[in-house]
């Protein structure tokens, strides 16, 4: 009989829904893979010897998971055990595959630490992704030829407990929300860029951006001299630009478009923002792509702990907190500016680590590494009551965070997010092991919603001479 099928063993329940999920994985790819959770449907008179007859003539690997429950199963044991005599006795070059998923130490087990482990424990995506590629090397056989998904794990595996059923359910979005904003854009034009970043400097309270030879702002007067050379520098024109309603703006040839005046908006929201964050004392860490992430040290929350009202119960949170004894972890966000589908700001959560509580490490590869170990205890309610305890510092009554945009005008937004209800929804598994965290992804491949703008092509470069401005 040819060995075709990829057993995996594990604790049995701690491991079930992780072993499901790889099962499904590998099934999609090709591979026969099994384990005692799907080989298994009842009725078996000996079970153990099912098990057996499978491992000794017709499986080419068995795959380990590896964790802190792993040996503490008999049952495993046993298998484990007849798994090395069934390589030894048929010489079965790498016939077993250990996956670690967890924190438990390398050498838990006599003889499991001379294998490369696979590390799931680090990444479920980079753990897969490193099994097929070895099981390819390995020429592997593929004996199945429908690719299934994850839709025949569920249908088959939950077919009985789960589905959509009739209730009503709240869900938060990351979207905080702008009700109330500005009703004129204010274009500046000098003579020169020089000049119009001359004056941008003078600008430090309000957003105001440059584009070219053009200052974008709010305000509707600029500064009029540079303090920094000591001479007057006056625009040569104004231009004011009716954006009370984003959706009824009349498009132009002359610059500037339409597409123009949402980017500068977009710009100019983002702006406020950041010089918001950093006037309230909020420390700046810079990601890729030139993101910048906005977070507390210690001593600037005391106790680092925020009250905040959920469902009308007040409850506290740390947004800085211990992390692997001497280490500690820190709460913060990015977030862009976005107009669809609604105007409002796109938040993302995010965790930093220090020694100190004060310093933020150095080493990416260290930084990425803690954000998943630590990261995989936060499901979604942790993440969002992280979020609400970290908005509630930005809000000086409780109710509203107010962004300065000039003199006695504000981005008045909410201290929590949009929020919906849900007339459907699911009954939720009896323990955490089917949902995944919700910081899981790899962050640095997503791209933000703002670039719905910036992707439509260029700005226009506004540079004639003798535009002739005149009020939309």
């Amino acid at each position: 009989m040819a060995r075709t099928k990829l057993f995996i063993g594990h604790a049995n329940p701690e491991d079930n829904e992780f072993t499901l999920w790889l099962c499904a994985k590998l099934r999609n790819e090709g591979y026969d893979a099994i384990c005692d959770l799907t080989l298994l449907i009842g009725g078996e008179q000996d079970y153990w010897k099912t098990l057996q007859d499978v491992l000794e003539n017709e499986s080419c690997k068995y795959l380990l998971i590896f964790t802190k429950d792993t040996f503490a199963k008999q049952g495993v044991i046993d298998e484990w055990e007849q798994v090395r005599s069934i390589q030894r006795k048929n010489n079965i070059k790498d016939f077993m595959y250990i996956l670690k998923k967890d924190d438990v130490p390398f050498n838990e087990r006599i003889g499991i630490n001379v294998y490369n482990h696979f590390r799931f424990d680090i990444s479920w995506a980079s753990g897969l992704k490193n099994i097929i590629k070895k099981l390819d090397i390995d020429s592997t056989p593929k004996t199945l030829n429908k690719n299934l998904s994850l839709n025949d794990w569920v249908k088959n595996r939950f077919a009985n407990n789960s589905g959509v059923i009739e209730k009503s359910e709240l869900f938060y979005s990351n979207w905080l929300q702008i009700s109330e904003h500005p009703k004129e854009l204010f274009i500046y034009r000098y003579s020169n860029s020089a000049q119009a970043e001359t004056i941008l400097k003078e600008i430090n309270v309000f957003p105001a951006i440059r584009h070219d030879k053009y200052i974008i702002t709010f305000l509707n007067e600029v500064p009029k001299y540079s303090t920094e050379f000591n001479y007057a520098v006056v625009y040569k024109e104004k231009l004011v630009v009716d954006i009370s309603d984003f959706y009824q703006l009349i498009d132009r040839t002359e610059f500037p478009k339409i597409g123009d005046i949402k980017r500068f908006v977009v710009r100019l929201f983002n702006e406020a923002f950041d010089k918001f964050l950093i006037g309230r004392g909020l420390n700046v860490y810079m990601m890729s792509q030139k993101k910048k992430c906005y977070y507390y040290i210690a001593g600037q929350i005391p106790k680092n702990k925020i009250s905040f009202e959920y469902l009308g119960k007040m409850t506290r949170r740390n947004i800085i907190g211990e992390y692997d004894h001497d280490h500690f972890w820190h709460f913060g966000i990015s977030f862009s500016s976005i107009l669809n589908p609604f105007k409002s700001y796109f938040l993302k959560t995010h965790l930093l680590f220090s020694s100190d509580a004060v310093n933020i490490w150095d080493s990416k590869s260290k930084l990425h590494s803690a954000r998943r170990k630590k990261g995989k205890s936060f499901y979604n309610s942790a993440w969002r009551n992280l979020l609400f305890a970290f908005l509630m510092t930005l809000s000086d009554d409780g109710k509203s965070i107010k962004i300065p945009l000039k003199e006695n005008m504000y981005l008045e937004l909410l201290t929590t997010p949009m929020s919906f209800t849900c007339e459907y929804g699911y009954n939720e598994p009896p323990n955490k092991g089917r949902l995944v965290p919700i910081d899981y992804y790899e962050e640095d491949i997503e791209n933000d919603l703002e670039e719905e703008f910036y992707d439509q092509g260029q700005i226009s470069n506004g540079k004639e001479e003798n535009q002739k401005f005149e009020n939309l």
